[in-house]
């Protein structure tokens, strides 16, 4: 019995011994009734502190650093572990993208004071070559990239490989080193192609073609400000020269070698509703390029992302992307990546875009290697370009995607598009590589 219960049953039997001496059955019932009222002297009946999360203990790493898993669950210490969110801490893990989460429970600290978040993980294959094959029309393409998505086990990527089919070839590199907590991240890439430039309209149809040598670099720095905002920094140069083309058709005058500056913010959240991921994401960036032989150009793009669990296993999803660059060159067109769309050919070029994507997901199995799901989204994107003027269009897409377990690639998928005043139809493959 705590020492204030003592203190005031002692207090309740001087009263009756004073007051009701007479009364003992009356003194008893009050001793007893006393006793079972649960003490209050300004403090919990009991301490709290022994179900507060102090300490973090993580099992199955092999490659990986233990700090990066460390820095992901660092938000959960100092949580109840009454109330703590599990599918929280399972996203957590997951949008590493080089982890999945096995097993999370709540254990027992040696010193007796507070609990433990211990987390079994199992590593994803990180190291591994990845062969691309691609076909469209009149158009065969293939290569290979050595990829590592946990480069030193530090949750770096690294990646080297090249392409080449009918009408070129490309080689590139890069290596993105993530950070630590209270240190930057940082960048670098380069790449050089020769190839044939077919830009096409939205049925597949050629505009413009011409042919050139492109290469160039960049370097960048991010900082994560705080648990869901970050912000980066990205110089780079590139330099295009034009070839002679055997079907050159509405071809520039000249190429271009130009310096770029970009600053963006971003912010991110996950969520794990026992069979899929889902996020809250935003993005913002302003670029500027200047061109050694006199053009420049200002551009300013927008990402939005919300996808929304309304049962476990089954969401909705709004996608939005906007992209505008006043003046910029033909070289430096944009493809409809930008507007979040996938009802457009990837060769399409513009310099604006608004789309935005309204789609629902549906869990479908899980297996050893992976998670299928069937998506399903109808599409909608402005775009306005010096050939085709402004255009409007919109249509259906859907998608089988594949999210990978065991290896450290996102997702791949597989879909098709249906652009409805265009009348044209379209086949999609995707291999998410998160570079």
């Amino acid at each position: 019995m705590p020492r204030v219960r003592y203190a005031r049953l002692l207090f309740v039997c001087l009263s009756c011994n004073f007051k009701v001496i007479k009364n003992t059955p009356l003194c008893t019932l009050l001793c007893v009734l006393f006793t079972l009222i649960p003490a209050v002297d300004g403090h919990p009946q009991a301490d709290e502190s022994y179900r507060i999360i102090t300490e973090l203990a993580i099992f199955g790493l092999k490659r990986t650093k233990p700090h990066i898993v460390e820095a992901v669950l660092e938000p959960f210490i100092g949580q109840s572990a009454d109330t703590l969110d599990i599918n929280a801490v399972h996203a957590a893990v997951l949008d590493t993208g080089i982890l999945e989460p096995l097993t999370i429970e709540i254990l027992d600290v040696e010193s007796g004071d507070g609990k433990a978040l211990a987390v079994t993980v199992r590593e994803k294959w990180s190291i591994f070559p990845v062969p691309v094959f691609f076909v469209a029309s009149e158009t065969v393409s293939g290569g290979i990239f050595f990829a590592d998505s946990n480069a030193f086990g530090l949750n770096d990527r690294f990646f080297l490989g090249g392409m080449y089919g009918v009408d070129g070839w490309m080689f590139m590199s890069g290596y993105m080193h993530s950070g630590r907590k209270g240190l930057p991240g940082w960048s670098l890439s380069c790449s050089f192609a020769r190839t044939e430039r077919k830009d096409k309209n939205q049925r597949d149809e050629e505009l413009r073609c011409f042919a050139f040598d492109t290469g160039g670099a960049s370097a960048g720095l991010s900082y994560n400000l705080t648990g869901t905002l970050g912000a980066d920094l990205r110089v780079s140069y590139r330099q295009i020269m034009l070839r002679d083309g055997a079907s050159s058709l509405h071809e520039p005058e000249a190429g271009a070698r130009a310096f770029g500056v970009s600053a963006g913010l971003s912010a991110r959240k996950s969520h794990w509703d026992g069979f899929l991921l889902s996020e809250e994401s935003a993005g913002v960036n302003y670029g500027f390029t200047a061109g050694i032989e006199g053009f420049s150009f200002h551009e300013l793009s927008l990402q939005l992302r919300y996808q929304k669990s309304l049962l476990p296993g089954f969401k909705a999803k709004l996608h939005t992307g906007l992209l505008y660059q006043p003046d910029v060159p033909v070289l430096f067109e944009s493809s409809p990546y930008a507007a979040q769309v996938d009802i457009l050919p990837s060769s399409f070029k513009a310099r604006h875009y608004a789309g935005a994507s309204f789609g629902l997901e549906k869990y479908i199995f899980k297996i050893s290697a992976g998670t299928v799901s069937a998506m399903a989204a109808y599409q909608v994107v402005f775009s306005e370009g010096p050939v085709l003027g402004t255009c409007f269009d919109h249509g259906l897409a859907a998608s089988i995607v594949f999210y990978l377990s065991r290896l450290a690639i996102p997702a791949m998928g597989l879909g098709l598009a249906y652009n409805v005043p265009a009348e044209h139809l379209q086949f999609s493959f995707s291999l998410g590589m998160s570079f």
